[in-house]
């Protein structure tokens, strides 16, 4: 088993933060992120928090002979989140569903402003990522392998997190500079 653990603080407010996890996909920095389906979605009345259920497909660039021993390069992860506004965090859990009998991924993430300096966002992301099955012998390579492409996409996913945000400040910026005109 391999664990994976990083945070970052991104220079932007919880709220704005959060608008861009879900204006995240599609985005030119994350293009093996094929596919979000939201499956299902509710507010509790009471709390206010949002829970949201994903679909969210995924298409690596793996060797052509395990392309073909598996029966493809697409796998799909499903993802639940929270979005407590009182609380000001954002929650998310997800696990592979493609391939899961031979190495099973489960990330969890975490938003929250920065004790620090409220202004700022603390991002808090680990995952577990076990090999075992038919693989088991491999299970230690296969994890491996499996980390570093893990660690690459989760660089890769705030730096497309970080492009979000800038166009939603210029977005913000364009419509002050409108309203006024």
């Amino acid at each position: 088993m391999r664990l994976f653990e990083a945070v970052h603080v991104f220079k932007y407010d919880w709220e704005t933060v959060t608008l861009a996890n879900w204006r995240k996909y599609p985005n030119e920095k994350t293009p093996h992120v094929r596919h979000v389906e939201v499956l299902n979605q509710e507010v509790d009345a009471e709390t206010g928090v949002l829970r949201t259920e994903r679909l969210i497909m995924v298409q690596q660039s793996v060797p052509a002979l395990i392309r073909r021993l598996l029966g493809g390069d697409a796998s799909y992860v499903l993802e639940y989140s929270e979005v407590d506004p009182q609380n000001k965090t954002l929650v998310m859990q997800s696990q592979n569903l493609t391939y899961s009998n031979l190495l099973s991924v489960g990330e969890h993430i975490v938003f929250q402003p920065d004790a620090e300096n409220p202004a700022h966002t603390v991002f808090t992301q680990s995952a577990q990522l076990k090999a075992s099955g038919a693989m088991f012998r491999l299970a230690s390579k296969l994890e491996d392998i499996s980390w570093n492409r893990f660690n690459d996409n989760a660089h890769i996913g705030k730096l497309g997190l970080e492009q979000v945000l800038s166009k939603i400040l210029a977005e913000r910026k364009a419509m002050t500079q409108t309203m006024n005109s």
